[in-house]
């Protein structure tokens, strides 16, 4: 068996363009998760609760991405935006699952040269002349995700688009899919947690604590088969 394996590190000189994914983790408040579509680690902007990139430098995680183009119909309509990440290493899986699939969170596609990142002498440090706002930027939001054992993928749109988003954006169960405790469940922090300090996810459980109105299932739906006479 004849292979032939060639590896480059990213340029340290020119002028060249490069992709830059920033995604929000959290849905009430931020929680950045950085990607730079390279194949090494890179010092870039950090970006605040706002979507602003600071003059404070952070690494954005080297990974061989793949974003769709974007493209405007004759109605001015932005299509879907796919960005697909690596899923080898399961990094990527462990935080979708842990955060709802991450749906409705705010992803950012920043593009610039890489002449405009920070500049230093670490192997990091790709740009040489430093400029934040040297970039294109656009604000889309998750309404779908898909993931293999090879990669997760994001089916992103701009916002006004998820305002007509329809069903299924939760999942079907007669158990709650709330976090007892967090702001979906008890909004108003009425529960007596003291007196009951967890939860069993059912709707009698929520009317016991006076909360039903708040429950996070779909008690209609039967939980054995119906037979039909």
């Amino acid at each position: 068996v004849t292979a032939s394996f060639s590896t480059e590190q990213a340029k340290l000189e020119g002028s060249y363009p490069i992709d830059l994914i920033v995604v929000n983790a959290s849905i009430t408040g931020f929680d950045p998760l950085y990607f730079a579509n390279l194949n090494q680690d890179v010092y870039g902007y950090e970006m605040d609760s706002d979507g602003n990139l600071l003059v404070s430098e952070q690494v954005y995680t080297g990974l061989p991405l793949e974003v769709s183009n974007f493209s405007t119909s004759t109605e001015g309509k932005v299509p879907e935006v796919s960005i697909s990440i690596p899923n080898v290493d399961r990094a990527v899986e462990s935080v979708i699952q842990g955060q709802e699939y991450l749906r409705s969170r705010e992803v950012y596609v920043i593009s610039t040269y890489a002449k405009f990142l920070p500049t230093g002498s670490d192997y990091r440090y790709l740009g040489d002349t430093p400029d934040r706002n040297s970039v294109l930027k656009e604000k889309l939001y998750i309404s779908s995700v898909t993931s293999n054992e090879e990669v997760v993928t994001f089916s992103c749109k701009p916002k006004f688009d998820l305002r007509n988003a329809q069903l299924p954006t939760r999942t079907y169960s007669n158990e709650c899919t709330f976090e007892y405790g967090d702001n979906n469940c008890d909004p108003d922090n009425s529960i007596d947690y003291g007196t009951y300090p967890t939860c069993n996810y059912t709707l009698e459980d929520c009317e016991v604590r006076g909360n039903a109105d708040r429950y996070g299932g779909f008690p209609g739906i039967p939980r054995k088969g119906i037979i039909v006479v």
